[in-house]
């Protein structure tokens, strides 16, 4: 492949202290995100996502305040924050999916920093120690100029994701990875973005001649 591109498969989960995994990816073209779920521990998602869980998980429907709320809804989230928790002495477990034929992309926030993403990216995530969650919310088309943000082809509302230990958003078809250089540029179709962090600018360029415009 070129340098500086891969094709996106599922890493190798870090795991436990006991050597379980912290999640597992399981599928091809459909996939499932799997968690062992601790006594007392959460995982949150967007309304719909949850495909099976053990006996003892306990479902928490609610909206989290007016600001969080109207954020989810404005990136393209549900407008309720739904999160599972473990009420049992003992492991339990949860499988979440998309709601269409899909892969699944793990994102360690702790890492990762701020991330931009389509619309209606975002499908759950694991809750830490101490109520560390993953903020869900909504900002604008970060284009370096107003021909950018309306021409792009990135929707001019995204999808925001930070803070954190693991989020997960998923996608259609083969994702592919680019990590740029300091300065380095690669023209993208507007279509063909899934997520970027903060680090990253777009803007909108030129290609061809005006007949171009029609293909």
């Amino acid at each position: 492949m070129i340098a500086g591109f891969e094709v996106w498969t599922p890493e190798k989960a870090p795991t436990f202290d006991d050597g379980m995994p912290v999640f597992e990816i399981i599928g091809t073209d459909a996939q499932i995100v799997q968690f062992p779920v601790r006594a007392g521990r959460q995982i949150t998602c967007f309304s719909g996502a949850m495909a099976y869980m053990s006996d003892g998980m306990k479902m928490d429907v609610k909206l989290a305040g007016l600001k969080k709320t109207f954020g989810r809804l404005a990136g393209g989230g549900s407008l309720f924050e739904v999160t599972y928790t473990n009420e049992t002495n003992e492991d339990g477990f949860i499988g979440m999916t998309p709601d269409y034929p899909g892969i699944i992309i793990p994102l360690n926030m702790a890492t990762t920093g701020k991330i931009y993403c389509l619309r209606d990216s975002f499908l759950c995530s694991t809750v830490g120690l101490g109520n560390q969650t993953t903020d869900i919310s909504a900002g604008f088309n970060p284009a370096n100029s107003i021909g950018g943000i309306i021409c792009s082809g990135f929707d001019f509302i995204v999808q925001t994701l930070e803070n954190g230990e693991w989020a997960f958003i998923m996608s259609m078809g083969t994702v592919v990875k680019k990590t740029l250089g300091e300065g380095e540029a690669v023209q993208v179709d507007g279509d063909s973005i899934l997520a970027f962090d903060a680090s990253v600018q777009i803007d909108i360029k030129s290609v061809g001649n005006c007949a171009a415009i029609c293909c």
